[in-house]
């Protein structure tokens, strides 16, 4: 069955909307249970890069004004996407042993149950947490070690929190500290900890 020819309108210049033919002569051309393969391919193109080359244009000279090219040329597309966005996958090993304790020991039984919590989250749960302490949403490239580097801010610490048990922790994205009341049980610890993470926004009153 014919669907279209092979061009599309929804050019827009200044506001104004055009014919844009996908190949020369496509004006001409019925789209048909043969060429629709060739048809998608091209619109596709279209949509993503020629509608918009312009734009792409002047952002990439904006940008390799900041970013010389010959400085990306190293990356791949894999590598660039680490670079920029950091780790998408959380090794707790890594993250135990770049946490530094503020008025807590290793040893206490909130810092054992802590780790022994996480050990238990998903990476959906250990990613929610990890931005209710500093506020990333990824992990920076070279793992936990580089917060101390990438700002003032400093290693992730967690410190002995005040209030009771009825209080929930508390973080401060400012220091990427976590503040833990002590709590009696395993299980009041991961239950507040869940609730302080999943419900309450990033920490900045401690800043």
């Amino acid at each position: 069955a014919v669907v279209s020819t092979q061009s599309t309108g929804d050019r827009v210049e200044f506001g104004e909307q055009g014919s844009l033919e996908l190949k020369p002569g496509g004006g001409d051309i019925l789209v048909t249970e043969e060429n629709k393969v060739e048809y998608v391919r091209l619109l596709s193109e279209h949509k993503m890069s020629g509608a918009i080359r312009s734009q792409i244009g002047s952002f990439l000279a904006g940008f390799h004004s900041i970013v010389p090219r010959r400085i990306l040329a190293i990356f791949s597309a894999d590598e660039l996407e680490l670079v920029l966005c950091g780790l998408n996958i959380i090794d707790r090993v890594d993250w135990r042993r770049n946490t530094q304790y503020v008025n807590f020991a290793e040893r206490d039984d909130m810092i054992v149950w802590f780790w022994e919590i996480l050990d238990g989250y998903t990476q959906e749960e250990l990613f929610t947490l990890l931005k209710f302490i500093t506020g990333y949403s990824r992990v920076p490239h070279g793992g936990f070690a580089q917060f101390a580097s990438i700002s003032s801010s400093g290693p992730i610490k967690i410190s002995r929190g005040n209030g009771t048990e009825e209080n929930l922790p508390k973080s401060s994205v400012c220091f990427n500290l976590l503040l833990l009341p002590v709590y009696s049980s395993k299980e009041m610890l991961r239950d507040r900890l869940h609730t302080a993470m999943t419900y309450a926004s990033v920490g900045f009153d401690q800043c």
